[in-house]
């Protein structure tokens, strides 16, 4: 390049960079003519959605909403007789961690030893993985990813499922600290795993007790020590503590520890035998986040519903909780878990909410996500009927106030284009 065009180029660059941005607070789209489901309220028949730039502005119905912006810049879009609902937020997932699970190089959900309170997951999540498509198309516009592997396993984080990079797509980190209690001391209280823990935790609090004497200049700095000084918003409740436990033994001891650590600001992680302790944690006012409602009994004595039954069992006994199901490359099938539980029990506004609005809120982003109500984030889907059944299709989406083109879903194009050849030649 020679000298004139170097001076030409940079003179451009210059102009580009002092000229005004163009405004984005006048982007608005009316959504109308679908039955509008806000989920912390009553179905709008003929409803709209109102949507400026990112968020919600407004939800009533088509007549409402027509009058009041007449005039305006709107883009209208058309659904009569479909749904709308919000996306389903994934209390409990690893996507953009893990991409095939047999190749050791696309697995990122865990790190190498027990005690990883200082890991962050939104800097390994894979802005580009072929799974978030898969799953947007599915209706999981959010997740809250979560580390896997050893005891202290670190930090979580709720990310939407588009964007340019993992920056772009944090909603919220950290979202919680992510502790696995270990089996073996559910019937021993000398256990190595427990005592681990349980020694990690009292360094911490003695490490922060050093640093705040040394912020009073009291005392001298403490040694840098990243994972004692990551478990600080846990000890003092501002990170909610997300505690694993699985069976009725293990969550019971779980629940007893956390009491001795005088953890509060807890939610706990678990499959079916949730529901044994489900009076516990509607007394302790803890959520939970139930896994697995796709499962065998484990015990010969269980009915075979068992873990269909135990959301309906943990409604009943006034526990706010959220069905995650598979965390893995299936945490589409979240949807279709809770209107299994439905079938089995669950009130149907109480399914759609067990994977919508409590998720939202047990994850501290309800006043963002989890319901269409104005000032939200216009995050939605738009349906053919019921969500929560397999056979209704999902017909557009939007995150943020953008719709997402569904064909970025690797799997639909592979199925229309193996369907249009069978069409074409018989075969």
């Amino acid at each position: 390049m020679n000298r004139f065009s170097q001076t030409f180029l940079t003179i451009a660059l210059l102009a580009l960079a002092a000229a005004p941005a163009i405004a984005q607070d006048d982007r608005m789209t009316l959504l109308t003519g679908a039955t509008v489901h806000p989920v912390d309220g009553e179905p709008i028949a003929n409803g709209a959605v109102l949507i400026r730039d990112e968020r919600i502005e407004a939800i009533g119905t088509e007549d409402e909403l027509a009058a009041s912006f007449e005039g305006d810049r709107i883009d209208i879009v058309d659904l009569d007789g479909l749904h709308v609902y919000p996306g389903f937020v994934h209390p409990l997932a690893q996507l953009g961690l893990v991409e095939i699970s047999s190749v050791d190089g696309t697995m990122d959900q865990s790190e190498m030893g027990s005690i990883n309170a200082a890991l962050r997951v939104e800097v390994a999540f894979n802005h580009d993985s072929e799974l978030l498509p898969v799953n947007v198309a599915g209706g999981i516009l959010t997740a809250h990813t979560v580390p896997g592997g050893g005891l202290i396993r670190g930090r979580s984080a709720v990310m939407r499922m588009d964007g340019w990079s993992w920056e772009d797509m944090v909603i919220q980190a950290p979202a919680g600290m992510h502790i696995a209690f270990p089996p073996g001391a559910a019937d021993n209280a000398d256990n190595d795993d427990l005592q681990a823990i349980d020694r990690v935790i009292e360094q911490a609090r003695q490490w922060h007790r050093a640093q705040a004497a040394f912020d009073a200049g009291n005392a001298p700095r403490p040694a840098r020590n990243a994972q004692l000084e990551a478990l600080g918003p846990l000890l003092d409740g501002s990170l909610p503590q997300y505690l694993h436990a699985d069976n009725h033994a293990t969550i019971e001891a779980a629940l007893d520890w956390a009491e001795r650590q005088a953890f509060d600001n807890l939610v706990l992680v678990g499959g079916p035998d949730l529901q044994y302790l489900a009076e516990r944690l509607a007394d302790s006012d803890t959520p939970a986040i139930l896994t697995r409602v796709y499962t065998m009994p484990t015990r010969r004595w269980e009915p075979y519903d068992q873990a269909y039954v135990a959301a309906a069992r943990l409604h009943e006994a006034g526990v706010k909780f959220a069905i995650a199901g598979d965390s893995g490359t299936n945490a589409r099938n979240q949807p279709f878990e809770a209107g299994s539980a439905a079938a089995f029990g669950l009130p149907k506004d109480a399914a759609l909410k067990s994977v919508t609005q409590w998720p939202a809120e047990i994850l501290g982003v309800g006043d963002e996500l989890g319901t269409l109500s104005a000032g939200k984030r216009a995050t939605l889907i738009v349906t053919n009927g019921d969500p929560l059944e397999p056979m209704t299709s999902i017909e557009r989406v939007w995150i943020d106030g953008e719709e997402y083109d569904l064909q970025r879903n690797k799997q639909l194009r592979l199925f229309e284009r193996y369907r249009d050849h069978i069409d074409a030649t018989g075969d």
